[in-house]
């Protein structure tokens, strides 16, 4: 009886603080609720609006009128957009390859609470805390074909040196070792951490069944692993599509167009030729191609896991 009479005094009392906290709740989310209306749908609804628009600012202070999809088509028939969509799934691709693979690598090789690899992967981070502008604007002094550092350690071994920055396909490469050396330490702290949440039992199950080091990682540990891994991928995925300033300090898209991404492309179309309408159609098309990637991943995950 008195059990009874506690557990409905306890519902009451439960009751009563839901219903005094209410108006307090309502009071805080609302506002918050609309700071996020106001500071992301209006921008999307405001861009899709500018999208089936014709509007350079050269040309007229005021959007022309309404055009349709005609912005749309022109983008998708332009050759510099076809060519920015390549170059970001080049880059962004060889990117994630390297960094995927050299940040489990670093990991596995970092191992250890030791003061030594303590040391060592706080020193692997460093490239990850630099801004990108000025990692961009090192990174071309030190790939300069004439007096870069690079070129002249190569010639120390006898190797001729490229063109790094004025050639269209070494341009790209140059952007990939630059995303690599600046992210691969995201991917590392993100392993090393992974890593040391896995059980300890199951490696020494893994042991004691005489599994070398190989077929553990490959059987225990990365199936483990892989849904962070799937995680770090689609980050990394995103900041690399979503890349501007190191490009910008690098190589300036250049030679010609050859490192021009959708984000450099879209930057030069809105804010260099001010061609309003056509920016906001490139974005949408670039908001649907990333959400698209990240999907494929997604549904991978899914399938897999």
């Amino acid at each position: 009886m008195a059990s009874s009479v506690a557990t409905k005094s306890s519902s009451s009392t439960s009751n009563w603080h839901r219903r005094h906290d209410l108006p307090w709740l309502v009071a805080f989310v609302i506002p918050a609720f609309l700071i996020v209306v106001a500071v992301q749908f209006y921008p999307l609804a405001y861009s899709a609006y500018l999208s089936v628009q014709d509007w350079v600012l050269t040309e007229s202070q005021t959007p022309k009128g309404f055009v349709g999809l005609q912005n749309f088509a022109a983008e998708l028939a332009d050759d510099t957009f076809r060519r920015s969509v390549r170059n970001s799934v080049y880059i962004t691709g060889g990117a994630l390859a390297l960094q995927m693979t050299l940040g489990i690598c670093l990991a596995y090789l970092t191992m250890g609470s030791s003061w030594r690899m303590r040391a060592i992967r706080t020193l692997l981070i460093l490239p990850m805390v630099i801004a990108p502008v000025a990692a961009g604007t090192l990174w071309r002094i030190l790939l300069n074909s004439r007096a870069g550092l690079v070129n002249h350690l190569l010639s120390l071994i006898g190797v001729k040196g490229p063109e790094w920055l004025a050639s269209p396909d070494w341009a790209i490469v140059s952007v990939v070792l630059l995303d690599t050396w600046q992210w691969t330490p995201f991917v590392l702290l993100v392993v090393s951490a992974a890593i040391a949440s896995v059980p300890s039992d199951l490696l020494e199950v893994a042991a004691i069944d005489g599994a070398s080091r190989w077929k553990t990682f490959l059987y225990v540990e990365l199936p483990l692993l892989m849904p962070l891994l799937l995680l770090t991928l689609v980050f990394r995925m995103l900041e690399s599509l979503l890349s501007l300033d190191s490009i910008y300090s690098l190589t300036f898209g250049g030679p010609g167009y050859s490192t021009y991404t959708l984000t450099y492309y879209i930057y030069t179309l809105g804010l260099r030729s001010f061609n309003f309408g056509a920016a906001a159609a490139s974005s949408w098309l670039f908001m649907i191609f990333a959400s698209v990637s990240i999907g494929v991943v997604f549904w991978f995950q899914r399938r897999e896991w």
